[in-house]
């Protein structure tokens, strides 16, 4: 991986890993600050995190 593929993956999420990525490869607060708003919503962040914690059965209740 470069460093341009690593700031282009950093770049589309806002968390701590990846603000620190970005300060790593030194692009600057103001590049970053154009990237989230251009992301998406903030309600869109966590789309598919009730699916995945859901229960949606077990091998374990085929028993």
């Amino acid at each position: 991986m470069d460093r341009h593929l690593l700031a282009e993956i950093a770049l589309r999420y806002d968390t701590l890993m990846s603000r620190a990525m970005l300060r790593a490869l030194g692009i600057t607060r103001s590049v970053v600050a154009r990237a989230v708003t251009r992301t998406g919503s903030e309600g869109r962040r966590f789309e598919g995190l009730a699916w995945c914690f859901a229960n949606h059965g077990s091998p374990m209740d085929a028993r």
